[in-house]
């Protein structure tokens, strides 16, 4: 493999796209990720909230009722589970970003220079940070969503089982008390 005019200009060409496409990848996952650690603070805040509103001595009818929602909202948050967490996203994304940054002044640089020569290492350089690029925009949206869903959804699970727990022991509590 050798620089060329053509291949040089091309990759000059595709780098900056590829670059565009990555950080908006990277800005809608951020969003994405902020969204979903919001959502589950928020519900199980809400959990914490309704378990204190039903005080001290709720009936077993308001803890049932507790653990229902609780597990609406656990529900209705599965879809919003869907990033890649910043920290595996920003150093994978620096890596590739650093490549392209590279691979565009070589490109230019090469264009630049008369007579610049063959360059096969610069080729191969420029051929391989250019993949790599279109790889990370193209795989990080599915791998995102894979990881991210299991790793919130584990998390957000625990958190609404101590609720669901809770409003469980106390039910049955209640119950047990009724019998005696």
């Amino acid at each position: 493999m050798q620089m060329s005019e053509s291949f040089a200009a091309t990759i000059a060409a595709v780098v900056p796209v590829i670059w565009l496409v990555g950080a908006l990848e990277v800005h809608q996952q951020s969003k994405l990720y902020l969204a979903s650690a919001q959502y589950l603070e928020a519900t199980a805040r809400r959990g914490e909230q309704l378990i204190a509103d039903v005080g001290d001595q709720p009936t077993r009818e308001q803890l049932l009722a507790v653990q229902k929602e609780m597990g609406d909202r656990l529900d209705d948050g599965l879809e919003q589970l869907k990033s890649l967490p910043p920290m595996v996203l920003i150093p994978l994304w620096s890596v590739v970003v650093l490549g392209l940054l590279v691979s565009e002044y070589l490109a230019l640089l090469w264009l630049a220079t008369e007579n610049a020569g063959p360059h096969p290492g610069w080729a191969t350089f420029l051929l391989f940070a250019t993949a790599l690029g279109l790889v990370a925009v193209t795989t990080v949206p599915a791998f995102a969503i894979m990881f991210q869903t299991m790793r919130h959804l584990r998390r957000g699970k625990q958190r609404h089982a101590v609720v669901r727990e809770d409003t469980l022991r106390r039910a049955r509590a209640l119950q047990g008390d009724g019998d005696a």
